[in-house]
């Protein structure tokens, strides 16, 4: 048996080794330094993807970025990611094209679509600053003037919204995105635009127009704002975006229009292939005509809201940046969308072009955020994993996968669903189902599982798409729709 003198030495040394022990520990926890913490979350995200839906009873999967990838057919990605108002880091993956493989590179632009509109509201509020414009001036006769122009037919009542209203997305315009234009297709000026006269594809401007409606995001919005702030200078929208914001930050990389440098990438189909000469083109550029990296991109989005924070001798005054970053319109600032509030508030858009998807995600009162650009028709997919992956990463407030039970119906059910749904003449969806699922084969693709949400509707884990099957009064399938992402596809069943 131990003496109590050799208990006491054994004591002794076994807090002598817990105190070496601690302090070995605040020593390597000390020698963490900011670079390698951000080298720790980079390798962290590369292989912490996640999907937006798990069952119960399991743990989100994890997966590496470079598999997911491959599995949407995403040539490239490029990212900006933020952390105490100031950009962390930036890295790319991947490809610029699929014909030369040339690698993608931090300069790199992309088409980044919708995310065209902050910018473009920045522009107006500089002019706003220089008392040049005034937010609640009156724009109805304008507008008239060029939609009407040319047309027997006018409204009998007067049009009435102001710049205010068409920053955010107040005034009333029928929601409508631009599809771009091919670069071998003529163009339309944004009087045709509005008028809805080739060679612009879409229809009148002024259809669903309704003053009640709170918003109605549009593009039809920031291509009146282009169009008047243009005639308001004299100047191109280049030439003022440029002039008003982009050289007074030093975003060299970022601009309207056709592409000002080769180190571009181009957009690739939801199939792989590359899109027709690379690159679409939008005329209504204010709306989705921005091309940028997302670097530069999150450096705008920094300075506006430094600006709201208080900076002084800012692009804008901090009185006009905390409007532009708070509500104005239900979920709508001046180009900006908003979500949550308090430490869940949150700065949100996607943008969508031809062979392009980006996105942003900003979180005001953490300083935190990202900017993720794509090359490819599928990348808005990938990019909410990429989004989830940092929320995970980053420890953010939401933007979790969202937990889903699985549920069996009775066989009969099941049954009623089986069968050819025909979506056009050369592409049809064959349903069958296997115990507790069903499983559809569209035309020339793999098979897939979709499990049971409703008594109607079905998703599939990977990737997340959702079909809801659409009855008649008597109960009987008619067809069904689908759902992914912002893609939809109709189809009827055939007897």
């Amino acid at each position: 048996m131990k003496t109590r003198r050799q208990k006491r030495q054994a004591g002794f040394i076994c807090l002598l080794a817990a105190g070496f022990l601690a302090g070995l520990f605040l020593v390597i926890f000390s020698c963490q330094t900011p670079e390698s913490l951000t080298r720790g979350r980079i390798k962290a995200l590369e292989k912490g993807l996640l999907r937006p839906v798990y069952f119960r009873g399991q743990k989100p999967e994890k997966m590496r970025l470079a598999d997911r990838m491959s599995f949407y057919k995403v040539p490239g990605v490029s990212l900006a990611v933020m952390d105490k108002y100031r950009v962390e880091w930036v890295k790319t993956y991947g490809y610029k094209d699929i014909i030369e493989y040339r690698p993608l590179s931090p300069t790199t632009v992309f088409q980044a679509g919708e995310l065209s509109q902050p910018v473009a509201a920045a522009v107006a509020l500089c002019l706003v600053e220089e008392g040049l414009l005034k937010l609640d001036q009156d724009l109805g006769d304008y507008y008239t003037g060029i939609a009407f122009g040319n047309r027997r037919f006018r409204p009998s009542e007067q049009i009435s919204f102001s710049l205010h209203n068409l920053l955010s997305h107040n005034a009333g315009f029928y929601p409508w995105v631009s599809e771009g234009y091919s670069r071998s297709a003529p163009l339309p000026d944004l009087e045709a635009i509005l008028r809805g006269e080739e060679p612009a594809r879409n229809y009148h401007s002024y259809r669903g127009f309704d003053p009640e409606i709170p918003v109605r995001f549009s593009d039809f919005n920031y291509v009146l704002l282009e169009k008047y702030l243009s005639d308001k200078t004299g100047k191109t929208w280049p030439e003022l975006a440029r002039e008003k914001v982009l050289d007074r930050l030093g975003l060299k990389n970022t601009f309207f229009g056709v592409p000002l440098t080769e180190d571009l990438a181009s957009g690739h189909l939801r199939e792989g292939g590359e899109v027709e000469g690379g690159w679409f083109l939008y005329p209504e550029q204010a709306a989705r005509g921005l091309w940028s990296t997302p670097g530069e991109y999150l450096n705008l989005v920094i300075e506006l809201m430094d600006c709201a924070r208080g900076k002084s001798g800012g692009l804008i005054s901090p009185s006009l940046a905390r409007r532009m970053l708070s509500a104005q319109a239900a979920g709508s600032g001046y180009g900006f969308r908003l979500e949550g509030d308090h430490e869940r508030f949150k700065l949100f858009l996607k943008g969508k072009t031809r062979g392009f998807r980006a996105a942003m995600l900003i979180y005001p009162a953490l300083g935190q955020g990202a900017v993720v650009m794509t090359n490819s028709d599928n990348g808005g997919v990938l990019i909410e994993e990429i989004l989830r992956g940092l929320a995970v990463v980053y420890g953010w407030p939401d933007y979790q996968p969202e937990e889903k039970p699985l549920f069996r119906l009775p066989n009969e059910v099941y049954q009623k669903y089986t069968g050819r749904y025909q979506v056009n003449e050369n592409y049809f969806l064959d349903v069958d189902y296997q115990d507790y699922y069903l499983v559809v084969h569209p035309t020339g693709q793999v098979a897939t599982k979709f499990y049971v949400e409703t008594q109607t509707i079905f998703f599939s884990v990977d990737p997340f798409i959702r079909i809801k099957f659409n009855l008649d009064e008597r109960g009987q399938v008619t067809g069904l729709v689908l759902w992914q992402e912002d893609y939809e596809v109709r189809a009827r069943k055939l007897n």
